[in-house]
């Protein structure tokens, strides 16, 4: 079998952020670099206020760094001229997945999934068998007629999973999917990342402060108070992994983040 590809498709070096507030500056995030590989499954994982939003809104061309670069698929994303340069190459290359997904509520699922497609200048009938493929992967092709309102909340995650692939990306940036869900439906989710990856090779970054899901990923990004504190890959992940018990909320980032290492990397209080 064939060595995957490891090239890097996104790079993120030095970046700070500050924002302003009245007469004053109050940074967010600080000196963050990491890189996401072609192939990859990251996780970007750290308690509420920590920066993971701010830090997923920069990697998206949504929100410009007060310092450093991010590099997409090789290109300076915040050299472009207008965010609307930022936002084509977004469309060419990312398919979204949010924690609250939004819709159209005039238009069906099978429309709500084509729409992105359409508004491309795709022809309808070629948008809708594409959304029909789309609909299939995830399992939710019987529910193509309904509106995307009447289903539930686990279904709804499906149908928007179905959406972010029409344009058939090259990566899959997911900010807390599970967020709104149940255990089920939670899990569900998480395998059908997991197979995009593992079956695929699609590229995906999931943000998240649920540790239970750790397991999926193949490198882990820990961020805390702006900061990356680490990344986990390899044997240093699945170690981490041992650490904690996946069942939701025995275990949260306080726990984790209340111990620190000292200098021979074990965990101290």
């Amino acid at each position: 079998m064939a060595e995957p590809n490891k090239s890097s498709i996104i790079e993120v070096s030095k970046v700070s952020k500050s924002f302003s507030v009245g007469d004053q500056m109050v940074p967010v995030l600080f000196d963050v670099s990491f890189s996401v590989n072609d192939g990859d499954f990251v996780i970007i994982f750290g308690p509420s206020g920590s920066g993971k939003s701010t830090l997923l809104h920069i990697m998206l061309g949504l929100e410009p760094p007060t310092e450093g670069t991010v590099m997409l698929v090789g290109e300076d994303i915040y050299s472009y001229r207008t965010e609307d340069d930022r936002a084509v190459l977004r469309k060419q290359l990312i398919g979204m997945v949010y924690q609250q997904p939004n819709w159209i509520k005039s238009l069906n699922v099978i429309e709500n999934v084509a729409f992105p497609l359409l508004l491309l200048g795709t022809d309808k009938a070629l948008s809708i068998e594409k959304a029909r493929d789309e609909l299939k992967k995830v399992n939710m092709l019987e529910k193509a007629e309904y509106k995307p309102t009447e289903l539930s909340g686990g279904q709804q995650q499906r149908i928007a999973l179905a959406r972010a692939l029409i344009n058939n990306p090259e990566i899959i940036i997911a900010d807390e999917p599970t967020g709104n869900l149940d255990f089920t439906s939670g899990q569900d989710m998480m395998k059908l990342l997991s197979d995009l990856n593992t079956e695929e090779s699609r590229t995906i970054v999931m943000v998240t402060h649920d540790l239970e899901y750790i397991r999926y990923a193949k490198s882990v990004v820990r961020v805390l108070d702006g900061k990356i504190m680490k990344v986990y890959s390899g044997k240093e992940k699945d170690e981490l992994g041992k650490e904690l018990t996946y069942k939701r909320g025995f275990v949260g980032e306080e726990e984790l983040d209340g111990a620190s290492e000292d200098n021979s990397g074990k965990k101290t209080k």
